[in-house]
């Protein structure tokens, strides 16, 4: 059986968040590890609740005591695992029963899969039907998203040029096109988004419109700069290691000094 490593970032929210995740995992429908990765809560009850579904479902837990940005928490996530597949779930996305089934066997089904998703409103495009599996075929793919090891082979990590909250799925999406990896949706699944927060007026929406405003000229320029030079494999660790937070242990636990996490939690754990 394939094996996955489902990462989860975790920031505040944690009414949503432990009532969203933990009927997710509930209902996955193929076996996992979880890692989660805490992107800078200061609510102690979403960080303990993370660290007790890393332990749960055998993963590991990290945190950073500020936002480091989606992308730079999802690679520090990845790296030291081997898993045959990723998948990045947003910590406000309901999904059907037996959505890590169903993308697994999508994968299985279409070697050449890049991102894999499950998207939240139906698409206005036809279907495609791909080795048998009806698939939405998409330049980019939002939400929840499967990969396998052999895109990490093909494109490396993930951009960390977005910021906290940007472009990094179009980005991905780019870069597995380029490999010659097909991105799509299942087309018969829904999701359905918990808090869309579009057009609210709360510190959460405006860092995440800021820092949409700011990913896109930069999106632009990697787009040209990776189809003009055609390097669109990239690489932080070597870079990460050099200037890594002090509670970064070098097996993705958490090596906390005394004091910055909630009582309880300091130490290693993983």
């Amino acid at each position: 059986m394939p094996s996955v490593t489902i990462l989860l970032l975790t920031i505040d929210r944690y009414e949503v968040t432990s009532k969203v995740i933990t009927q997710a995992l509930l209902n996955a429908g193929h076996t996992f590890t979880l890692h989660v990765h805490d992107n800078g809560s200061s609510d102690v009850a979403i960080q303990k609740w993370g660290l007790d579904q890393s332990r749960q479902y055998n993963g590991k837990y990290t945190r950073s005591e500020s936002n480091i940005g989606t992308t730079q928490a999802l690679n520090i996530m990845m790296r030291g695992t081997n898993s045959d597949y990723y998948v990045f779930i947003g910590n406000d996305i309901a999904l059907p029963p037996g959505w890590l089934k169903a993308m697994v066997e999508y994968a299985e089904a279409i070697p050449n899969s890049g991102m894999v998703g499950i998207n939240w409103r139906p698409l206005e495009y036809p279907a495609a039907v791909v080795n048998g599996k009806l698939t939405w075929p998409s330049k980019r793919i939002f939400g929840d998203v499967l990969f396998g090891k052999h895109v990490r082979q093909a494109i490396g990590e993930l951009c960390e040029d977005y910021g906290p909250y940007g472009l990094w799925d179009s980005d991905t999406a780019v870069r597995c096109e380029m490999a010659g990896l097909l991105n799509y949706y299942i087309a018969d699944l829904r999701s359905e988004h918990m808090t869309n927060d579009v057009g609210e007026d709360s510190d959460y929406r405006r860092m995440k419109d800021a820092s949409l405003s700011t990913a896109k000229p930069i999106y632009s320029a990697n787009v040209e700069q990776y189809k003009t030079t055609g390097l669109i494999n990239l690489s932080y660790e070597k870079g990460y290691k050099e200037t890594r937070p002090a509670w970064y242990g070098k097996d993705s636990g958490v090596d906390q000094p005394s004091g910055t996490g909630p009582e309880g939690l300091q130490g290693q754990v993983g």
